[in-house]
């Protein structure tokens, strides 16, 4: 791996080990990976969702199908139960945005 990938690999992993800790603590209901490529994406993703479990959580990989091809940023949604990561893709199936999806979750 080369050092610029080393770095967005190491940085990745550090958010999402760090946003895992906000959310097991009961900060926040869920939280978010950085939006990433799908190559950067396909890169972390076995590492992330072990990290994920280890804190007992729960994750969803959302595409942002969104956007255009082109344009396009994936993330890993991580939550504390099932029920919130189904309660998020309700929001989506009426149309709301990912960001908009996301509101009712990222409060304290």
């Amino acid at each position: 791996m080369e050092k610029r990938e080393l770095d967005k690999y190491s940085f990745i992993l550090g958010m999402i080990t760090a946003f895992c800790e906000y959310v097991a603590s009961g900060c926040k209901r869920m939280a978010l990976s950085p939006p990433m490529q799908k190559d950067d994406y396909s890169m972390v993703v076995k590492e992330a969702n072990q990290i994920i479990e280890k804190h007992g959580l729960v994750y969803y990989h959302e595409h942002n199908l969104d956007q255009p091809e082109d344009n396009r940023v994936e993330w890993i949604m991580i939550a504390a139960s099932q029920e919130t990561i189904q309660q998020y893709l309700a929001l989506r199936e009426k149309g709301f945005s990912p960001m908009d999806s996301l509101s009712p979750f990222m409060t304290c």
